[in-house]
């Protein structure tokens, strides 16, 4: 056996009793210390903690609409994002970060509710870029939604090497991404919106091999390490990016 000097302590609710390195980790430092993670998490709450205070001027600890989008400018300037927050995103965080009883309306948001919103958008931010590129190219009658169509139009070129998908395939990643809660289309309205395409290349990857009659396989490792997409021009027949990603 070790001699009594070396041997561990006791460590009791987190707290190190030695500092022996028998003991693992130095005390209550380490017991105590927080990751990267909660502290970007920490500071972000208090970014929204203190607009959510200049905000409301109302005293009423909850934010309306109009004030919810003054919010999400904060977060657009605060991410250095390129135009301010459009009508149907603001309405989005509205409807999806509303969580009051007494609310049915998705009317205001209170303090907890604004903190989920502006986490939520952020994550959608990251990624607007790429779906405005989406939508502006395949977006042919510019009703903020893919159909049918154009669905299988951005499938061909940005998923599938230029090959045109087969009727199943499409059926069976519209189903997938019809889902509802969704910026700018309805569950099963048969449109893809805004928020709905951003699922569009995982799915496409999981589609299983006895529906994916044409598609094509890729493993692109510069893809898996990043966290937005590049897509192609539909005049290239080699699209930009890879599957799968876990959102």
């Amino acid at each position: 056996p070790a001699p009594p000097s070396t041997m561990p302590k006791l460590v009791i609710q987190g707290k190190k009793q030695s500092k022996s390195v028998f003991g693992g980790a130095t005390g209550k430092k380490r017991a105590t210390q927080k990751s990267p993670r909660q502290l970007d998490a920490a500071k972000s709450r208090n970014k929204v903690k203190l607009w959510f205070k200049d905000l409301d001027d109302t005293y009423r600890d909850a934010l309306d609409r109009p004030r919810v989008e003054a919010l999400l400018c904060f977060v657009h300037d605060d991410a250095h994002a390129s135009s301010p927050p459009r009508a149907s995103e603001v309405d989005w965080v509205m409807r999806k970060a509303s969580l009051s009883a007494e609310d049915s309306s998705h009317s205001v948001l209170t303090l907890p509710e604004c903190e989920d919103a502006v986490g939520m958008y952020v994550s959608y931010l990251k990624r607007r870029n790429e779906i405005d590129f989406v939508f502006q190219t395949y977006d042919r009658d510019d009703d903020d939604a893919l159909n049918r169509a154009e669905l299988g139009a951005y499938v061909r070129y940005e998923l599938n090497h230029g090959d045109v998908p087969s009727d199943l395939e499409i059926d069976w990643l519209l189903e997938k991404l019809d889902i509802g809660s969704c910026m700018t289309s309805e569950r099963g309205d048969g449109l893809v919106g805004r928020t709905e395409i951003m699922r569009a290349k995982d799915e496409w990857c999981l589609m299983p091999d006895e529906v994916a009659t044409t598609r094509h396989r890729r493993g692109d490792d510069d893809f898996s390490r990043s966290t937005t997409l590049e897509f192609s021009s539909p005049n290239s027949r080699e699209p930009a990016g890879g599957c799968c990603v876990v959102m």
